[in-house]
């Protein structure tokens, strides 16, 4: 676990807000928002500590889908506490058609489009933890102060939403916090980690592919509209 988390479970860090929508459910993983972070939405690029429950973002798969789900935390990070991968991730500015400098969490779940996750796992789409994007065009682990705010954001379904220009991220379902066989419900995206996410990384540094992670934002359209934003992944039988 983070060196983050686990002062937070020594009470180290204080949690600043938590907002469930949905009674017994719970948006898992050490993902989310650092404050700053802007989303494309109805109402624009709104930087993720103005959204509230049923403000609407746009989605990869879905046009615009409502938020049901968020939660928001300050965590305290001790520079000698937090090293190596469970530092945030520093995405240069215009490093993947960001405007600005931008840190993401380790653990944050980013959809990658490669000929190599197709012939891996039979989708050129795949989704996988931001820490494995170190390398790719300046992208690097980095300390962004003691104190950062977090916000992760969840929809009915697994979504991927466009951030800071046209990077896509992962916001799973929230997932019940008790179930009959104690495993979380299944996902739309495969989400991938270790060596066959390094082996897609790899693939894309090899090319330096920015288009690979993230879409030109001239590509998106205009005031963000309920129809599709490209061509959508096709979709997997129920």
């Amino acid at each position: 676990m983070f060196g983050w988390k686990e002062k937070r479970g020594r009470g180290t860090p204080r949690m600043a807000e938590t907002s469930a929508a949905l009674d017994g459910l719970l948006i898992t993983g050490q993902a989310g928002f650092l404050k700053g972070t802007h989303v494309a939405s109805n109402l624009g690029w709104r930087a993720v500590e103005t959204l509230s429950i049923g403000d609407r973002v746009l989605t990869f798969d879905h046009a615009m889908q409502p938020i049901v789900d968020i939660q928001r935390e300050t965590l305290l990070l001790p520079e000698g506490d937090v090293v190596g991968t469970r530092r945030p991730v520093l995405v240069p500015d215009g490093a993947l058609f960001n405007r600005r400098e931008l840190w993401l969490m380790p653990d944050q779940g980013m959809l990658i489009e490669c000929d190599a996750a197709q012939d891996a796992v039979g989708d050129p789409f795949a989704v996988i933890p931001a820490r494995m994007l170190t390398g790719l065009r300046g992208i690097s682990l980095g300390y962004p102060g003691d104190q950062i705010e977090v916000t992760t954001i969840g929809f009915a379904n697994d979504e991927v939403i466009y951030v800071e220009g046209g990077m896509l991220a992962h916001c799973p379902s929230p997932q019940p916090l008790y179930s009959e066989n104690d495993r979380p419900v299944p996902g739309i995206y495969d989400v991938l980690s270790g060596p066959a996410a390094q082996f897609l990384v790899n693939c894309i540094i090899d090319d330096d592919d920015a288009m690979a992670v993230a879409s030109d934002p001239t590509e998106l359209p205009g005031g963000f509209h309920d129809g599709p934003v490209r061509p959508s992944r096709p979709v997997r039988p129920a």
